[in-house]
């Protein structure tokens, strides 16, 4: 957003071997192909004036499918929204954003994420402006996505509870940089930095860690403070 005068970029972004820091032009060769993004709230993240038919059709042709072919786009942007558990898919492709709850918006999202079939899903804090009942249903599906397709997910969240439950691996970070990395269960039951203990003592627990999942916080209730942490499950791209 800053003019080129004042926008500094540093650092390396490695995707499938290219350094798209290096080479800004090349992340439009991945963006959507290899790699597409879960924004954060789903509630400013669509345009109001335009229906969700008309804005997951915008993806569908974006992606190269059936471009040329209105019936093939509309029966590509129902099956997306069936993949996605949205009931009645024909009736919500023209509604507006305004006429879908919170939970709704952010599976047409994930929709529209999935229309040019990546292999890897960014995910920014995609529950955290959802009432806590709709939570875990959305991690739920994320995770149904990730088994079904094979596809890996990079997850960004600020609770540790969440990170938990839908992680293989955690990467917590700390003023911009890595403080500390490594599989679910060496960070939580093993961790290696003061910063990564007091993340992990700032989420409410029902039971030890090492207890089954289903004593330990859902989705929808664990939380944390002042904390990130970057998580990734499944796929090619951990």
């Amino acid at each position: 957003l800053l003019p080129d005068d004042l926008a500094v970029l540093s650092g390396t972004v490695l995707i499938d071997g290219v350094d798209v820091v290096a080479e800004p032009k090349a992340i439009d060769k991945v963006r959507g192909r290899t790699l597409a993004l879960i924004p954060q709230d789903p509630m400013t993240a669509l345009s109001p004036v335009h229906s969700i038919g008309s804005q997951l059709s915008e993806a569908i042709r974006i992606a190269g499918a059936a471009s040329k072919d209105k019936d093939a786009v509309r029966a590509r942007a129902i099956r997306l929204l069936e993949q996605v558990h949205i009931p009645t898919p024909d009736v919500q492709l023209k509604k507006y954003p305004h006429q879908l709850s919170g939970g709704m918006l952010q599976r047409v999202l994930i929709a529209i994420a999935l229309a040019s079939e990546p292999q890897l899903l960014v995910a920014d804090e995609p529950t955290s402006a959802l009432d806590v009942t709709v939570q875990a249903g959305i991690l739920d599906l994320l995770l149904e996505l990730q088994e079904q397709r094979g596809i890996g997910i990079l997850m960004i969240t600020h609770d540790l509870g969440v990170a938990r439950l839908i992680s293989d691996r955690i990467h917590v970070m700390k003023d911009g940089s890595f403080v500390e990395s490594g599989e679910v269960q060496q960070i939580v039951e093993h961790p290696a930095t003061e910063y990564t203990r007091s993340l992990l003592a700032a989420v409410p627990v029902l039971g030890p860690w090492d207890e089954t999942p289903a004593a330990n916080p859902s989705p929808s209730t664990a939380a944390s403070q002042s904390t990130a942490a970057l998580t990734s499950t499944g796929g090619q791209h951990d």
